[in-house]
């Protein structure tokens, strides 16, 4: 009931939206891609605002703001950062605290609705970029950001923050699912680390027959592990435009989610909000998950067991999906522009990013970033080592406006894998398919 209530909270946000004029009729996972999704595009208000914005090339003589908003997903806003900021420039970093990002992507959306936005965000890549940039009111940071930083990024980085040929937002605290594994476990009992999903279904039967606990599982944003699976198979939820979940690559993708559920019973079955809980209890074998929870799992993890990371599992290619956030900036004055190019241009400096780095488990961003000190102390700890060299294979897929429809879908799917040994994978992947397809019709004829 009360995902219920809130689902239709979010509709009236976007509701909302769409009379203001506008062309335009993501767990909490569940509540924020429903939010993203429901704006099914168009053009909102912020495409006819009167705002004043100006591209970067024509903010070289204006004067910065003497302060800008920031909205974050991290507990402290940077807080140390802000106010190095503020001493090295003058400009104030008004900073607040919005939730995860599925919060940020509810907050923003309702922000467009009554123009009411941050002038830089901390945005996630999971959902509603495409939402926000079609909306008109969240710039290109392409058009803002100094060539020098725009090319130093590591280019699999652009391809989840591009839309419409576009560099939307600018890559920043970002992370890649990785395989964690019980390293004192795996070496007592004499178990190979997996690298494909066959080995990751053999491995987790192994475990359970040799040690009696459950083999593997998936972290709290399990449609993130699936979708990697799909990329890691040469397929997407969209191939060029078109619905692809009802394909063969897929089904596979569930049929092992089962074998490891229900067949096997070597994953507890729709457990993974205690995911992370139960691998670092040591009650689990294998935990897919995000390199930026390196530094966390080592902390919960303690003396407990020493813990590895291996590659995510190939399945018939290497195409790493990413994950994380980056910044964007939202329309507002020239001044408060030029104020917030120079706060993203602070925050993406080299010796900052590598100590980000060093401190979590995201991965540095721009090379040289990659070449500081800082950055080699990381790369000090084998199990990082393994991250960097994963990073040769990020790409996967681009940003859509179907992304939010997808995660829930993915989401449903696996609830289902899990729980019901007879659900019909074609027919259920069929649906997904046409769901997807009416989706982006309704929004195409929004735009």
């Amino acid at each position: 009931m009360k995902k219920k209530l809130v689902y239709a909270a979010a509709v009236g946000i976007f509701s909302s939206i769409a009379l203001m004029g506008c062309s335009s009729s993501e767990t909490a996972s569940t509540t924020a891609a429903t939010a993203a999704q429901t704006t099914a595009g168009g053009t909102s208000a912020a495409a006819s605002s009167e705002a004043d914005t100006t591209a970067a090339e024509d903010l070289s003589e204006v004067q910065p703001a003497s302060e800008i908003t920031f909205w974050s997903t991290k507990e402290d806003c940077f807080s140390e950062l802000c106010a190095e900021f503020e001493a090295e420039t003058g400009i104030k970093v008004n900073a607040t605290y919005m939730g995860g990002y599925d919060d940020m992507v509810n907050k923003v959306m309702a922000g467009i609705a009554g123009e009411n936005l941050p002038n830089v965000a901390q945005l996630g890549q999971r959902h509603g970029l495409a939402q926000m940039y079609d909306s008109g009111w969240l710039l290109p940071v392409e058009d803002y950001i100094s060539e020098d930083i725009l090319e130093d990024i590591l280019p699999g980085f652009w391809k989840r923050f591009t839309y419409k040929d576009t560099k939307v937002i600018l890559p920043f605290q970002n992370s890649m699912p990785m395989l964690y594994y019980n390293k004192t476990l795996f070496d007592e009992n004499s178990i190979e680390i997996p690298t494909t999903l066959d080995e990751v279904a053999a491995t987790a039967k192994e475990i359970k027959d040799k040690t009696g606990i459950y083999g593997v599982t998936l972290n709290s944003d399990y449609p993130w592990y699936f979708m990697a699976l799909m990329y890691n198979s040469g397929t997407a939820p969209l191939v060029d435009g078109q619905p692809s979940m009802n394909t063969e690559a897929v089904k596979n993708i569930c049929q092992k989610i089962q074998q490891l559920a229900v067949t096997d019973q070597t994953m507890p079955a729709n457990q993974h909000a205690t995911a992370q809980e139960d691998f670092c209890n040591g009650n689990i074998g294998m935990l897919m998950t995000s390199c930026a929870s390196y530094a966390t799992i080592q902390n919960l993890v303690g003396d407990k067991f020493e813990v590895g990371i291996a590659m995510f599992p190939e399945v018939t290619t290497m195409d790493i999906t990413m994950g994380g956030n980056g910044l964007g900036m939202f329309k507002s004055t020239p001044e408060e522009e030029k104020a917030a190019t120079m706060f993203i241009e602070f925050m993406l400096d080299p010796q900052r990013i590598a100590e980000g780095s060093l401190n979590s488990g995201y991965v540095a961003v721009t090379n040289a970033a990659t070449e500081t000190e800082t950055y080699q102390t990381y790369l000090e700890d084998p199990n990082r080592q393994v991250v960097d060299e994963q990073l040769q294979y990020l790409g996967s897929a681009a940003v859509t406006p179907v992304d939010s429809l997808v995660w829930n879908e993915v989401m449903d799917l696996i609830d289902s894998l899990e729980a019901d040994p007879e659900i019909n994978i074609d027919e259920r992947l069929a649906e997904i398919d046409t769901a997807i397809a009416d989706y982006m019709s309704e929004y195409a004829g929004n735009e």
